[in-house]
Order: structure tokens, then sequence, then C-alpha cells
């Protein structure tokens, strides 16, 4: 099977953090804890696979809905109302801080799928500030295109976000290989899209709750490799 495009999930798959100031750190500094139920009130009982065109309108909008969230999971955890807008202060503070970092190996693996001819996309389900983010993992040049769910309204592996990359891409689903670290995100909305898919797991990674206990049996056109590199294997000589 030949590919024209390949989709990539962007944090975890092509950069992460190594800087960034967690909510966990800044409540531990108020003397509080925030466990898994808390956190599930920020993503709103589970936002992936959702849609919230409604908060996506524009980079207010967003930001708003991001502090409803924010807020909200603060009072779950019992944080002191008066504590609220100073621990929104610095979380704020602490994402202008972050320092993000491609992984040692994707710049290489992405020119060399540049230099095949391939159409290269990020897909993420990440805030309004992808392109930033982008720009300081030193990746803008390498990529063709960007997709935020916080732009088109939708979070993998909603089926409307897959749509709207394919759009951009001005490709089909049968030309595309999407490449993630996150199962039901990267893999199963993208099989449902139609599209082949590697999924990522990285030494060290954090813990993917999403996946199968049993990866050694994996679905039709679903690959596994532990980093990029893995990537260009799968692709041989499959180049449309």
């Amino acid at each position: 099977m030949s590919f024209r495009a390949v989709f990539l999930d962007f944090y975890g798959t092509l950069a992460r953090a190594t800087h960034w100031v967690s909510a966990d750190d800044v409540l531990a500094e108020h003397g509080y804890t925030l466990n898994d139920g808390h956190r599930s009130i920020y993503y709103a009982g589970g936002i992936d696979g959702e849609e919230h065109h409604q908060h996506s309108q524009s980079r207010d909008h967003y930001n708003a809905w991001r502090r409803e969230r924010t807020l909200a999971m603060l009072a779950a955890a019992d944080v002191h109302p008066d504590e609220h807008e100073l621990i929104v202060a610095k979380l704020a503070a602490g994402d202008a801080e972050r320092v993000m970092e491609s992984y040692a190996e994707v710049p290489a693996v992405l020119a060399e799928l540049r230099a095949r001819g391939l159409r290269i996309v990020i897909c993420s389900n990440w805030a309004w500030d992808l392109r930033e983010a982008v720009a300081e993992s030193g990746l803008t040049d390498a990529v063709d295109a960007m997709v935020s769910s916080a732009w088109v309204g939708a979070r993998k592996p909603h089926p409307h976000i897959f749509a709207a990359t394919l759009e951009i891409a001005d490709a089909r689903a049968e030309d595309i290989l999407f490449v993630g670290d996150t199962w039901n995100a990267d893999v199963e909305g993208p099989v449902a899209a139609g599209f082949q898919t590697l999924y990522l797991q990285r030494e060290g990674h954090w813990d993917d709750r999403t996946a199968p206990a049993d990866l050694s049996t994996l679905p039709a056109g679903v690959t596994v490799a532990t980093d990029l590199a893995g990537l260009l294997g799968r692709l041989g000589s499959s180049v449309g």
C-alpha cells in the first residue's frame, strides 16, 4: 500500500516538555493534592472524542473554557476559593515558562519523509497555542500543516478532527498513515476514519490507559514502534 501523507500526533509523538510546571506541582505548594477524580473534572468527564465547537469560536472562547474547567477542578479538590485566582495565575506562568523539545530522532525522520515526497501534517489534541508549541520544539519548518482540536472544535478520536485534517491535507483516508502514542485517540479513531496507523510505545513513556493490555495481536493495518524511526521501516518503499 502506498501513502501520500503522514499525519502525526504532537505531544508524546514528536515532542515533550522537558520543563513544565504542572497542576500537581502548583497545588502541592498550596498543600493540596489532585486525584484522578479531580483531573476528570478538568477533562469534563472525558472530553476526548467530544465536540466543543461553541468553545472553539476564538482563542478567547477556548481559553475561557479551559479556565472554567480549571476552576471546577480546584473546587472539586477543596481548594479554598480565595486561592483560586493565584493558582490559575501560577498555572499560566508555568505554561509560559515551559521548555518543549523534539525527541532526538524526530528532525531526521521528518526530513526523510519530506525527501520521499510525503506530506507531513500534525493532528493534535492540543490547546490554541499548537503553532507556538511546535515552534518551541523547532519543528515548524519540518511540517506542512497543523490541526489542533482547539481550532476545529473536536478532540480525537472524534471523526470531525480527522475529516478536517484530510481537508487541509487535500488527501483521502486511504492515502494516510497516522502515527501517535495514545491508543484511543491515535489508533482507534484513525482506524475508524479509514487510516493505517503506527502506535508509538516509547521507553519510559507515561502509562497509556487506553491501550489494550495485550498488543501481541494487532488489528489489520496497525503496527507498533518504540520511536519515530520505526515509521521509516513501516513505510518501506510504499510512497505514492
